[in-house]
């Protein structure tokens, strides 16, 4: 799952450049109503002491564009990185 090549603008996107992410990414797709089921992805993320921590974000029932629901799975990525990256310095 480290060469995992969807998702850049997920998990991953916010993150250090170096960050080591093993994740596996899915998306539903559009319905003729406008709404996403689902746009997710998830992992195993890697701080720089090299402990892992796990994340999962599901985006379900969105009436977003694509954009953005990577977007609230990026930002929500970045706040749980910021997270445990604080709490082992």
């Amino acid at each position: 799952m480290k060469e995992t090549e969807t998702g850049k603008a997920r998990l991953k996107a916010q993150l250090p450049t170096n960050t080591i992410v093993a994740h596996k990414t899915g998306t539903s797709g559009t319905n003729k109503n406008g709404i996403s089921a689902a746009v997710n992805d998830i992992g195993v993320v890697f701080l720089p002491d090299g402990q892992p921590y796990f994340i999962s974000v599901f985006v379900t029932n969105s009436k977003e564009n694509a954009d953005v629901n990577e977007k609230i799975i990026a930002d929500i990525s970045k706040v749980t990185w910021d997270y445990f990256n604080n709490k082992t310095n």
